[in-house]
């Protein structure tokens, strides 16, 4: 039986670093800190703050860090996102050309760029991504039909729908009943329940 990752909610009472004590993603090596200040977060040093904060001080670099969810819509300007929160794309929009980097991110609407979540990318809609996503975790829900362009990049995912592209995964792809992934595979382990179908080439990580 599937389980949906779940986003996690801020606890009322403190906002503490939403990247404090997770691994590095995927093929990624974010957490020296040579790497303060260049990605949000990085080097893991954000002290606990008030949960109304939407900015805090890296404790070890004081790069200044961004907290805040953050919400696009069919009106929004801004193409480069920088947060340790979440990030929503409303399913009025159809956003080209985006840079995001964040904890969670949802894709109601349609969006397009490079994305690199620390968490969950959960995609709800049909879309044609020109660009690269690298997540800890990806959904591609049921009767979604999803186009990438450049590379996947996760640890585990879930594939409900249909999806193309080229796909890496540090441990499992998870291809269920009725989806279906188009492109080549390297993975841990690779699952494919019955009515699920695979075209591609699949390379085993040892």
């Amino acid at each position: 039986m599937f389980h949906e990752p779940h986003l996690p909610s801020r606890p009322p009472d403190q906002r503490r670093a939403l990247w404090e004590n997770q691994p590095p993603l995927p093929g990624a090596a974010l957490d020296t800190p040579a790497n303060c200040g260049k990605q949000p977060g990085a080097c893991r040093k954000i002290p606990s703050v008030p949960a109304t904060a939407v900015s805090a001080r890296c404790g070890h670099c004081s790069a200044y860090i961004k907290l805040d969810d953050v919400i696009l819509h069919s009106r929004t300007h801004r193409t480069k996102v920088q947060t340790c929160g979440s990030v929503t794309v409303q399913a009025n929009a159809d956003l080209k050309g985006l840079n995001i980097e964040c904890r969670d991110l949802v894709l109601y609407g349609r969006a397009s760029g490079d994305f690199l979540c620390r968490g969950v990318c959960k995609i709800k809609t049909d879309q044609h991504i020109s660009g690269s996503i690298c997540a800890r975790r990806m959904v591609v829900e049921k009767k979604t039909t999803v186009l990438v362009t450049g590379t996947i990049r996760v640890e585990n995912i879930w594939i409900q729908g249909s999806l193309e592209g080229t796909l890496t995964a540090d441990e499992t792809v998870t291809i269920h009943r009725h989806a279906k992934f188009l492109g080549d595979i390297t993975a841990r382990r690779l699952i494919i329940e019955e009515g699920g179908t695979h075209q591609g080439a699949f390379t085993r990580l040892t």
